[in-house]
């Protein structure tokens, strides 16, 4: 990994590239798989809200942006956006504001709420954050994108789906097909290794509870042996 690493910091001289830490506690260290793996993924994300949002000048709105990995190519891949982050790692929000100037990055806290008035976004997208929540913390942020959300707007969330099952006990297995949240806080909640699965039954009641329309909701299966996430598209109601 180091030689490849290496390689691609002599092939991108002009790109800036978070502390290796960061990038591992984050993503994987893989430097070529976290800038282009952004890319991609900032891509797919500015093409759903170009199909599903109502206005082609959004504010949009990276929650749990972490070190920038898709945040960074989300002022490219949707120029006409105004782009926004946020993040609850003071590091990796610093990172952020020096590093990632065509964008506006602040701090909030593991819980609600984050300094942005009612309605103020067109879309949010969350990738891996509610993975990492407490029950608690399911209701509470559900409710702030809610409340941050403009009638109509769009939030695309990624959930620990099906194809996780195998990370949980015979147990747990069945806890999560009767619709029930499942919470494995080894670590300190919000840690990686502090993991949620969603049964889809528990989190489209969850979206709907707090006024969201289910639009799609993607479930992936493994790819090559490893689980991928499901991806939820919702409108605000």
């Amino acid at each position: 990994m180091r030689k490849k690493n290496r390689a691609f910091t002599t092939a991108h001289p002009t790109v800036s590239l978070p502390p290796p830490f960061y990038i591992y506690e984050t993503y994987g260290l893989d430097y070529h798989n976290y800038y282009y793996g952004g890319q991609k993924t900032a891509e797919w994300i500015a093409t759903k809200i170009r199909e599903f949002s109502t206005t082609t000048t959004p504010k949009i709105l990276d929650w749990g942006c972490g070190s920038g990995r898709v945040l960074r190519h989300l002022p490219t891949a949707y120029p006409s956006g105004n782009v926004f982050g946020a993040d609850y790692n003071a590091n990796y929000v610093a990172w952020c504001q020096q590093h990632l100037t065509n964008c506006e990055v602040v701090k909030n806290d593991l819980v609600p709420p984050i300094r942005f008035e009612d309605s103020f976004f067109d879309a949010v997208y969350s990738i891996s954050i509610f993975t990492h929540l407490s029950e608690t913390n399911h209701e509470g942020w559900m409710g702030e994108l809610s409340r941050l959300t403009k009638s109509s707007g769009v939030v695309i969330i990624s959930t620990h789906g099906k194809s996780f099952l195998s990370k949980l006990s015979t147990e747990e297995q069945q806890r999560y097909l009767n619709g029930q949240l499942v919470v494995h806080s080894y670590k300190v909640e919000g840690n990686r290794l502090y993991a949620a699965y969603q049964p889809p039954k528990y989190f489209q009641k969850l979206a709907v509870k707090h006024h969201f329309q289910v639009l799609e909701h993607l479930e992936n299966p493994s790819i090559k042996g490893r689980p991928q996430q499901d991806i939820w598209i919702l409108r605000k109601i």
